[in-house]
């Protein structure tokens, strides 16, 4: 009985294991190729939201705009989305939820996890082949802004102590 309240609690706790700086409001920027059953479209994206220093991660809006005029028919539904930072190369937002309005052969993709890769050297956040159910398929890296740095917390302290040495 009490291994399964363990795994419980270190479910709830798993994002516990990373220190993100800087915390608090970040908005992550750059190209998405989407495709919703066989339609693909490219479209700039941005994602604002909050994250905080154990890796708790909000995402609040959701823009599509760019030349493609089917952009401006994508819309980010159910916000705001809750998700973690799971280590210091994962991000996986929960309810992820969009919704394409093109007739008779748009409709809504999700809410399900999405998982993304995160890499510090650039700050970056990648779709890399995400599937969205029932039909829908998301590739492209998000910039953040500011620059989140994402460490085991050991790692963060090092940094931290070899910052502030003369």
């Amino acid at each position: 009985m009490l291994l399964p309240i363990v795994l419980l609690s270190l479910s709830f706790t798993a994002y516990a294991d990373v220190a993100v700086a800087p915390a608090g409001p970040f908005s992550a920027s750059g190209e998405l190729a989407m495709k919703k059953g066989r339609i693909p479209v490219s479209c700039n994206t941005t994602f604002d939201g909050r994250v905080g220093g154990d890796g708790a991660l909000r995402v609040t809006a959701v823009s599509f705009g760019g030349l493609n005029p089917l952009c401006k028919s994508i819309k980010a539904l159910g916000l705001p989305w809750q998700g973690q930072v799971d280590s210091p190369r994962k991000l996986t937002v929960h309810d992820m939820q969009v919704k394409v309005r093109v007739p008779l052969l748009g409709g809504v993709c999700g809410p399900g996890p999405v998982s993304l890769v995160w890499r510090n050297a650039e700050a970056s956040a990648s779709f890399e082949q995400v599937n969205l159910g029932p039909d829908c398929a998301m590739n492209g890296t998000m910039l953040t802004t500011p620059q989140v740095d994402i460490r085991h917390p050991s790692q963060a302290g090092a940094v931290t102590q070899s910052a502030s040495s003369p």
